[in-house]
């Protein structure tokens, strides 16, 4: 699978600034994207060989149709935010120019009653979070969130909602999600993190939270839960497994299953700034402070399932000892990642219609199952084994 990103995360980011953070987030991100809306491996194989009922077979002639983005005078590029419907649901993004087929919404559909029926309650949850019918207004969505997470004892399910209720990037379509202080009051990061000991990501969120609210308690609770942590997984891939593990009785399905797996991956981004902000310069002289932010740092270097925690606990432990080992290792790994294209599948030998697209989604429940720091490990091994 081709990439938008670049080759490599320039050293010189300084992830304590909100505007290097973004830039080391595009690098990971952008290494995940591809270069089309659709998954571009099933639709090279087709352009190569001609091979129309290819495409009809895997679901990909079914696919919308955008417009490619052009930079602007500055060079960059400038997507158009999505316009909701009326009832804030949003069907349709900008640069349309061909909508869906039939084939791909009744696709799409299939996989949301697939997701709403499994045994699973994550799941279940991630169909109310997806709405891959696009029939459900957000403030729906929200509510159904905030009971699947009440309604079962399951971290995944709680994080998933909690996320929802406090979006950072992604998530939804413009700003703070919708009736967030009826529904969401009903979730807390310490329920959370009750469900998921150890986990330091609840208390990030917390922090962040409190911090907005200029609640010092709950910074001080949360800065005790973040002293008492031992990890951080943030499980990037749980949503885009949960899509790839669907079995649908037809190719046809293929592409539209890869689409909203990709679209599951848009969960709402980890809050580190209220952290990294309070650690800076050796966390002020606060002994107290810096212990914690040495205690985190060492978590999310060495403790943590992805890359961009990895780097912030580097950046975190050089402001503290004035030591960028830890950094410089942390963007080299980035670097190298990026390279080896961790986050597209490997080529396969499987010469038959759709097995692109079905190697996709095999790499995204690999990347479930091990994480993106322990895959690219097993990638290193691998290219340097005899």
């Amino acid at each position: 699978m081709a990439t938008h990103g670049p080759k490599h995360a320039e050293p010189s980011i300084d992830i304590e600034t909100p505007a290097g953070r973004a830039r080391l987030d595009a690098v990971i991100a952008l290494a995940r994207m591809p270069d089309q809306p659709s998954p571009p491996a099933s639709a090279t194989a087709s352009a190569a060989t001609g091979a129309s009922d290819d495409k009809a077979r895997c679901g990909e002639d079914q696919l919308p149709v955008y417009q490619d983005l052009v930079p602007e005078a500055d060079g960059a590029l400038h997507p158009a935010m999505p316009v909701p419907d009326p009832d804030g649901v949003v069907r349709r993004l900008p640069g349309e120019i061909k909508p869906p087929g039939v084939g791909f919404t009744g696709a799409m559909a299939r996989i949301d009653a697939a997701l709403r029926t499994s045994a699973d309650p994550f799941d279940r949850a991630m169909a109310d979070w997806l709405d891959l019918d696009q029939i459900t207004p957000p403030a729906a969505r929200l509510d159904a969130l905030v009971q699947d997470a009440l309604a079962v004892s399951d971290p995944r399910v709680y994080g998933l909602a909690y996320q929802a209720c406090n979006p950072r990037f992604g998530g939804w379509p413009t700003g703070e999600p919708p009736a967030a202080a009826a529904v969401c009051g009903r979730l807390s990061a310490a329920d959370w993190a009750s469900l998921d000991p150890g986990n330091a990501q609840p208390w990030l969120f917390a922090l962040y939270r409190a911090d907005k609210a200029g609640d010092v308690a709950a910074q001080r609770q949360a800065l005790q839960g973040l002293a008492g942590a031992s990890r951080l997984d943030i499980h990037s891939f749980a949503g885009p497994a949960a899509v790839a593990r669907v079995q649908l009785p037809t190719d046809a399905d293929l592409t539209a299953q890869s689409m909203a797996a990709m679209r599951a991956e848009a969960v709402s981004a980890t809050p580190f700034q209220a952290l990294t902000q309070r650690c800076r310069d050796r966390a002020g002289g606060d002994a107290e402070m810096a212990a914690t932010c040495g205690h985190v740092a060492e978590i999310l270097f060495n403790h943590s399932d992805s890359f961009l925690s990895r780097a912030i606990g580097g950046s975190i432990h050089a402001q503290l000892t004035g030591d960028p080992s830890w950094l410089d290792r942390a963007h080299r790994d980035i670097r190298v990642a990026s390279e080896r294209g961790i986050y597209t599948p490997p080529a396969t030998s499987d010469a038959s219609p759709c097995a692109d697209v079905r190697q996709l989604l095999h790499h995204f429940v690999r990347l479930d199952e091990v994480g993106e720091i322990a895959m690219a490990r097993e990638e290193r091994h691998a290219a340097s084994a005899p």
